[in-house]
C-alpha cells in the first residue's frame, strides 16, 4: 500500500490518465463504427478517430507505466493531457467560428453543449496535467531510478 505523498499523487495521476484513456478508447470505438455505418461522415469521424488514437496511445500507456514508477509513464500522462486540453479547446474555438461541422452525433461535438463538454473534459484533464508534472510525481519516479 502506497502512504508517501509521492506514491499518493503518482497513483492519483495514474488513475486518471487511465480512465481518461479508457474514455478515449470507448470513443475511437464509437469513431471506428461511425466510419463503418456512416461512410459519409467519414471526415469528422477520421479526425475524431485520429485525435482519440492519439490520446489512447498516450494516456493508456503513460498511466500504467507511471503505476510502475517509470518516469514514461509521467511523460505519456503530461503528453496525453495536453493532448485532452489542446483538442477540446480546438474544437471548441472551431465549433464556436462556424469552421467546424457539427451535428450533435459524437462525442467532440462542442456547439449545444460546449459548457458541458468542457466540464467533462477539462477538469479531469488538467487535474491529471497539474499532478503529473507536479514535483511529487517527479521524485516518487525518480526514487525508481536512484533508490537510497
Amino acid at each position: 500500500m502506497t502512504t508517501s505523498t509521492e506514491g499518493r499523487t503518482a497513483l492519483a495521476a495514474a488513475v486518471l490518465a487511465l480512465l481518461g484513456g479508457l474514455l478515449y478508447l470507448a470513443g475511437l470505438v464509437l469513431d471506428v463504427v461511425t466510419l463503418v455505418r456512416f461512410p459519409a461522415d467519414a471526415g469528422r469521424a477520421l479526425v475524431h478517430a485520429v485525435v482519440n488514437a492519439v490520446l489512447v496511445s498516450a494516456l493508456l500507456p503513460g498511466g500504467t507505466l507511471l503505476l510502475r514508477r517509470h518516469p514514461i509513464g509521467r511523460i505519456g500522462c503530461i503528453a496525453g493531457s495536453s493532448t485532452a486540453l489542446l483538442a477540446t479547446l480546438t474544437s471548441l474555438v472551431l465549433s464556436a467560428t462556424g469552421l467546424a461541422f457539427v451535428d450533435l452525433g459524437g462525442p467532440g461535438d462542442l456547439a449545444a453543449g460546449g459548457l458541458a463538454a468542457l466540464g467533462v473534459v477539462l477538469p479531469p484533464a488538467v487535474v491529471t496535467l497539474v499532478l503529473a508534472v507536479s514535483g511529487p510525481v517527479a521524485r516518487w519516479c525518480e526514487a525508481e531510478i536512484h533508490p537510497t
